[in-house]
């Protein structure tokens, strides 16, 4: 028996790059596949290759951004497939913007697709998971660029509000059979194109740098782990996927205080001077403990 053989799964931006590498990699374990994008065809063009390679996928386009996507979305596996037992929300966006030229309609956009989108299919999807009593798997995707990136300000923003949907959620959802993960990948992808002209500058101001961009293939497998049964127990983590790299990403952490008591400005400014000043974190992704020396 395959690992995904008794699931029922949506995956959103399903059309091309990750995301129709995870609805192709989860079908060949075994699950049926509801195939979402914005594009009809694309969509449908996933949902071909999978039955083409002896699977079964039906597509169904939307903007994730409208609410109401979501639903139809969790009621077309339900009906098609009669459960819904897993459900990634990948569909995203991308729009770069320095602070000085951010413009409103591209940090709107991103929000609604990025944010919305992901929080709406997330609800629908651990609603009926929750109805249903069997419980199931939510995958929502965040990114590095959380920790902040040279023009990708709003972008990161976006991802990591998604990151906190997931810790907050998951916190909701512990006790139930129902749980939910968010992955951090890194792939060759049309997005990772777009940024191909800021990456030098990126990577001049961040710890973590890498070279050669993975197959969006590399990380279909980990994503059809969270969606199985093995990984069961696993909840409100953040995975990171870069290359042949697996690791979580730290949740955000309180330092040690270096202030205990009621304060003066001139207490503030020794505790500045003598220790903070000497402790700030490093800007961008970095790896755990790094801070500036």
């Amino acid at each position: 028996m395959k690992a995904l053989s008794d699931k029922a799964i949506v995956i959103t931006g399903a059309g091309s790059g990750l995301g129709a590498a995870y609805a192709l990699h989860a079908a060949s374990l075994g699950a049926k596949v509801v195939v979402n994008d914005i594009a009809s065809g694309r969509a449908e063009e996933t949902a071909q290759a999978i039955r083409r390679a002896g699977g079964t996928a039906v597509a169904l386009a939307g903007d994730v951004s409208n609410w109401d996507t979501a639903q139809a979305l969790v009621d077309c596996c339900l009906i098609e497939f009669g459960t819904l037992s897993g459900f990634v929300a990948n569909a995203g966006i991308l729009r770069h913007g320095r602070l000085v030229d951010a413009r409103p309609q591209d940090l709107r956009r991103m929000f609604e697709i990025n944010f919305m989108g992901t929080a709406a299919c997330a609800s629908a999807a651990a609603k009926a998971m929750l109805a249903q009593g069997t419980g199931g798997s939510i995958v929502t995707v965040t990114s590095g660029s959380q920790a902040g990136d040279i023009a990708l300000g709003g972008y990161g923003a976006s991802k990591a509000a998604v990151a906190t949907l997931t810790f907050s959620w998951a916190m909701e959802l512990a006790g139930t059979a129902v749980r939910i993960n968010a992955v951090s990948p890194l792939a060759d992808t049309a997005m990772a194109a777009q940024n191909k002209g800021l990456l030098a500058d990126q990577q001049a101001q961040r710890e973590v740098h890498y070279g050669m961009l993975p197959s969006p293939d590399v990380s279909a497998p980990v994503i059809s782990y969270l969606l199985s049964d093995a990984a069961s127990g696993i909840n409100g983590q953040v995975v990171r996927i870069a290359g042949r790299e697996l690791s979580f990403v730290s949740h955000p952490t309180i330092a040690d205080p270096v202030l205990k008591a009621d304060w003066t400005f001139e207490a503030v400014a020794d505790a500045f001077d003598r220790t903070l000043r000497h402790r700030q974190h490093k800007l961008g992704l970095s790896y755990a403990g790094s801070s500036e020396p």
